[in-house]
């Protein structure tokens, strides 16, 4: 009987803390109220359409470095944003939010990006701002692939460059002139020149 009695309390233990542990994970996430994703549909409406500048929409709160840093994105007078919500309502979570766009910016400079990323937004005395324009930054992984794209081709120029001016000063290019453009006979080319 006292087993019995021990193996009820820990159960009744048990589904007390598992209730207590999902009242918190569901607390944590601030359910979305209309409100508030109507306010975070207008920034983003309003953004796109200029009918608000990009500092009326920013944090107030951020830094004065950051502050510049985030505007310098819209440094150009003439652009064009569209800021098209991915994925339904917003997550958020406290007085923060984040929401998944398709962004395409085409600024009068040149600069253009069309990518998909996430927008920050975080309340303030009630009213929603976006917490950064980070989402008009390249990607990262863009970024990289852009770079050991441009280090590739030099590297590529180089060689060519370097093999066939080594083969001319030779005279030993001849016909093999088109070989030193195709990196497979690199090899057999620079022993040619290495044995004279």
């Amino acid at each position: 009987m006292a087993d019995h009695r021990q193996y009820q309390r820990a159960a009744n233990l048990v589904m007390v803390l598992g209730l207590v542990g999902l009242a918190m994970f569901l607390s944590a996430q601030t359910p979305v109220s209309k409100n508030d994703a109507d306010q975070i549909a207008s920034l983003l409406e309003s953004l796109s359409d200029h009918s608000r500048s990009p500092a009326d929409v920013l944090d107030p709160n951020l830094s004065p470095s950051d502050h510049e840093k985030n505007l310098h994105r819209f440094s150009t007078p003439h652009y064009e944003l569209s800021l098209v919500p991915r994925g339904g309502l917003p997550a958020i979570v406290g007085e923060s939010a984040s929401l998944p766009v398709r962004v395409h910016f085409t600024a009068g400079n040149g600069n253009s990006l069309d990518a998909n990323a996430t927008a920050q937004f975080v309340k303030r005395n009630g009213i929603w701002y976006f917490s950064n324009f980070d989402f008009m930054a390249w990607p990262d992984f863009l970024v990289a692939a852009l770079v050991f794209g441009v280090l590739v081709g030099i590297g590529y120029a180089v060689i060519v460059l370097t093999l066939a001016s080594r083969l001319l000063n030779e005279r030993r290019l001849g016909t093999d002139w088109i070989l030193v453009f195709l990196p497979f006979f690199w090899p057999a080319l620079f022993r040619k020149y290495r044995r004279n």
